[in-house]
């Protein structure tokens, strides 16, 4: 009878415990805090993308290893050869450079302004479309080639369409013995409308390149003599090129005459009341006034 009580309270409570609501959560795969730590001893159990426990890193392949079999079917198909874009040079910092310039030691000494080799250009170096081209010459080359200048000057004007606004012979003077080959090329340049410009270093030579390209667009009033508007400068300017005669006695003259005119008007012994001017003075400034202006 036991044994059926017993038996019969347990079935109840089995009963019971499968109708009745649950208390207990069963846990979830995805929530992070019933993983179990890494330090644990389910240290197998823990994601492929975090450490091991002795500190080797789990073995995994890459995207490309995963796929590197890909390229082996007959439906895979090669990326086209990226092609490499040559660099943008600002135009506003660059030379033009003709290719025949190639192995000029001049160039290894250009750090100032960029250097662009290109096709079908007639002068050495260009600076802008129209404004400043130059042509190099050694004068060592120059004697073993004495007509090369004169081709090439040539060559610029008849076969070039661009008209430069400045144009200029580069010379490096390498031959210690130069002034009669100096005097050829000069002859040659100002013959034929250029400018020449001498460099006694490759350095020096580099430095002239970087200053025409600096000063292609610049005004020429950089290095024009200042002209005064006013009178007192320019009398001082005329009247001070008399020798022994400075700015304080033009000031007492123009003080005493008035005008340039009543001085050159006036006699000895005006001149000679003035205070400060002296006999010297006088004469000078009469054999100046009285010579004539042109040579007979």
């Amino acid at each position: 009878m036991e044994d059926r009580a017993a038996a019969s309270a347990g079935g109840a409570e089995a009963s019971s415990a499968a109708h009745a609501p649950s208390d207990v959560s069963v846990p979830s795969l995805l929530d992070s805090r019933t993983l179990p730590p890494v330090g644990d001893s389910a240290g197998d159990a823990a994601p492929r993308y975090l450490p091991r426990e002795d500190g080797a890193v789990p073995s995994s392949l890459s995207f490309s290893e995963a796929f590197a079999g890909l390229r082996k079917t007959s439906s895979y198909v090669a990326p086209p050869p990226q092609q490499e874009k040559p660099p943008v040079r600002d135009a506003a910092a660059t030379v033009y450079v003709n290719r025949r310039q190639k192995g000029n030691p001049m160039l290894k000494a250009v750090r100032n302004v960029g250097l662009e080799f290109r096709d079908g250009l007639i002068p050495d170096y260009v600076m802008g479309e129209n404004s400043c081209c130059v042509l190099f010459l050694s004068v060592r080359y120059h004697l073993l080639h004495n007509t090369y200048l004169e081709e090439r000057v040539q060559s610029v004007r008849k076969d070039d369409p661009t008209r430069y606004k400045i144009k200029l012979v580069l010379c490096f003077v390498d031959v210690d013995d130069n002034e009669v080959a100096l005097r050829e090329i000069n002859r040659v340049a100002l013959l034929s409308d250029f400018t020449l410009v001498l460099a006694w270093s490759w350095l020096e030579a580099a430095r002239y390149l970087e200053t025409f390209k600096a000063y292609e667009n610049k005004s020429a009033t950089i290095i024009k003599e200042k002209v005064e508007a006013e009178f007192l400068p320019k009398a001082n300017d005329v009247l001070t090129s008399i020798r022994s005669v400075n700015k304080t006695d033009v000031v007492t003259l123009l003080t005493t005459f008035g005008t340039v005119k009543g001085l050159m008007n006036a006699s000895m012994e005006e001149l000679s009341l003035c205070p400060g001017v002296g006999a010297k003075k006088v004469r000078q400034l009469l054999e100046t006034f009285q010579e004539p202006f042109t040579k007979q």
